[in-house]
């Protein structure tokens, strides 16, 4: 089991230098790309989102009310806890009808691996069992993950990556990433 603390990473500039983003999880590179990432951003204003040609993407509001996407030139209303899955290399731009938002982004290489995204509510009493190639980002929430050989505590935007087999309950809502090869 890996965990990593999104809000301690160091954030990065979008690829558009208009905002930032912390890398979560990184899959395998090939050419220097990597074929899927996780990363978590902060968007505080309007404005265009960076282009990733060649890469499928799924946008997930996980803080905040609503984020207004123009992908292509047709409008998305996006509402926390509603992922939305587009080419990420159509033109995007974004509004805040509602004030700044945390969104998590997972892209996927479409030539190497697809990606699911479920928001899932957790509970105490019924502990969500994890698999291999699942990651988990507690979005709101207290949870903890156990396993054969240890129990942590997660906080929000904590990330659980290598944890088939690791059991995680507790009480809030969680983003339930399923990456495979294609």
């Amino acid at each position: 089991m890996h965990l990593v603390h999104a809000l301690e990473t160091a954030p990065q500039p979008w690829r558009n230098g208009t905002g930032k983003t912390r890398q979560i999880a990184v899959g395998p590179h090939d050419d220097g790309e990597p074929g899927w990432r996780i990363s978590l951003a902060d968007i505080d204003k309007a404005g265009p989102f960076s282009s990733f040609p060649g890469k499928q993407r799924i946008f997930t509001v996980a803080e905040g009310e609503l984020a207004v996407l123009t992908v292509g030139g047709r409008e998305h209303a996006v509402e926390r806890n509603r992922p939305l899955r587009f080419d990420g290399g159509a033109e995007t731009s974004c509004t805040l009808p509602t004030g700044s938002v945390r969104a998590l982004n997972v892209f996927t290489d479409p030539d190497r691996f697809s990606a699911g995204l479920l928001v899932v509510e957790l509970s105490r009493k019924q502990p969500l069992q994890l698999a291999d190639g699942h990651v988990l980002v507690l979005l709101k929430g207290i949870a903890s993950v156990r396993s054969d050989a240890e129990d942590v505590e997660l906080s929000a935007y904590d990330a659980v990556l290598d944890a088939g087999g690791c059991t995680v309950s507790g009480r809030g809502f969680a983003a339930l990433i399923s990456i495979m090869d294609v």
